[in-house]
């Protein structure tokens, strides 16, 4: 589901009215403030066009406003500040991770959410509240999820809203955020309401605690163990990718002999030391398409977000020479949320050079968009952010579209994802084959010669 989101701007005067106790001591309220500064200068002087989503003067005004009220906020909320913040400049590449800095850590509490189709639901938590499994969320303490997906959504950093789908659950369960935002009134316990009048409080628990949790998934494929990693890769399991997961392969390929698919799983950007590099593998690919075994290749970027982009040109230059195969419809592109910076790029490389159809949800990065972030090291506060410093075009023919065009839509109900069905792939297999016009005219078949005649 896909939220209006408040202008940051206004959840920045929002915490001046909240109000909040000062910080501990004059010195430390200033070597934040000399941080903010040395953050506002380094944005302008390295990001490759810092006001492309936001004016100058409205940029430099939430500096200023910031600036003045950091001696009245807490240290939770000078962070969340300082996301805000960023979060106005308008990409992916240029931000600051509130929860998540050298020295502050927020902390969490004890579930799992992610945002499906038909609401916010429970996807992972303790054997001591297996009965949430599946309960979408309704509020926290007295906010409505929709009013906390707003306020929480002005902290991230994001190219498009696919972004806050993506970020805004894993956020929902950090106790400082939401006291911060107004949406918990404490920052040690919050009470979590679920459909059908369900309640739940929760109290935070440091990253060490949280780790040493006996945690649970509501996906059926684990059957009620504990899942072998609390990554979204091992959460979304199926039969199909959890026995290479669990080998911690970055990707891995099969050949699906009922459906007569290649399927390839690619979820890092970057060759593995120690296996074969992704070249090899992408060489393997190619060679089932040349012999006429497969009748559709599958390329799956949905848990992929980014690396080195360069390091799977073998198979998009392999598929560009073979670029009939894409224009037959033989050729898909799984992409959803988490495709981002070097899988997005691989994605729409795919689509332009070697014709193939996108399938899935939206990927939370635009096309063609300010990237190549770098860090920003501010040392008297020991925080960090990062900076756009390339404008990366990856079709110059979508402009300034702000998603990459998917052919075939398909995304998750909870039930879905608790039954460890795959609904993308499912629509990726389902989808019609093309017909390819021959060189005189005439229609000739999708599929090639040697699969014709194993038919």
């Amino acid at each position: 589901m896909r939220w209006f989101r408040l202008p940051a701007l206004v959840l920045l005067s929002l915490a001046a009215v909240l109000g909040a106790p000062a910080c501990s001591d004059e010195v430390d309220s200033e070597r934040w403030r000399r941080d903010l500064r040395d953050l506002a200068r380094q944005l302008s002087e390295r990001h490759v066009d810092l006001f492309h989503a936001v004016s100058r003067e409205s940029f430099e005004q939430a500096v200023a406003d910031l600036d003045q009220r950091i001696p009245t906020l807490t240290r939770p909320e000078i962070l969340v500040g300082f996301a805000q913040l960023l979060a106005l400049i308008g990409d992916g590449h240029t931000s600051f991770y509130p929860g998540n800095q050298k020295k502050w850590m927020f902390r969490f509490y004890p579930i799992k959410l992610w945002s499906f189709s038909d609401g916010i639901h429970v996807t992972a938590t303790t054997t001591e509240h297996a009965d949430l499994f599946g309960r979408r969320l309704i509020q926290i303490d007295e906010t409505p999820i929709e009013d906390a997906y707003r306020r929480i959504s002005t902290t991230i950093a994001a190219d498009n809203d696919m972004e806050y789908e993506y970020t805004v659950p894993f956020e929902l369960v950090r106790p400082e955020m939401l006291h911060a935002l107004g949406i918990a009134e404490s920052a040690d316990a919050a009470e979590f309401v679920f459909e059908g009048g369900v309640r739940r409080t929760f109290e935070a628990l440091t990253l060490r605690q949280w780790r040493k949790l006996d945690w649970r998934s509501a996906n059926s494929l684990y059957e009620g163990r504990r899942p072998p990693s609390m990554r979204l890769d091992f959460l979304f399991a199926t039969a199909l990718s959890l026995e290479h997961l669990e080998e911690r392969k970055y990707y891995w390929s099969t050949y699906l002999a009922e459906e007569r698919t290649v399927y390839l799983q690619y979820n890092q950007c970057w060759d593995q030391e120690d296996r074969p590099p992704f070249s090899e593998v992408a060489a393997e690919v190619l060679e089932q398409i040349d012999g006429g075994r497969p009748e559709r290749l599958i390329v799956d970027l949905r848990q992929n977000s980014g690396g080195e982009p360069l390091i799977a040109e073998p198979l998009i230059a392999g598929l560009a020479q073979r670029r009939r195969f894409g224009e037959a419809g033989r050729l898909f592109v799984l992409v959803g949320r988490r495709t981002f910076s070097a899988a997005l790029t691989n994605a729409a490389h795919l689509r332009s050079r070697a014709g193939a159809r996108i399938v899935g949800e939206p990927p939370r990065g635009k096309p063609n968009h300010p990237s190549e972030g770098r860090d920003i090291d501010l040392e008297r506060t020991r925080t960090w952010a990062t900076v756009a410093t390339q404008f990366v075009e990856r079709d110059p023919s979508l402009g300034d579209a702000a998603y990459l065009p998917v052919d075939v839509e398909a995304s998750y109900t909870f039930e879905q994802y608790r039954d460890a069905r795959d609904p993308v792939l499912e629509a990726a297999l389902a989808a019609e084959l093309r017909r390819v016009p021959s060189a005189a005219g005439a229609a000739v078949p999708e599929t090639s010669p040697a699969v014709s005649a194993e038919r």
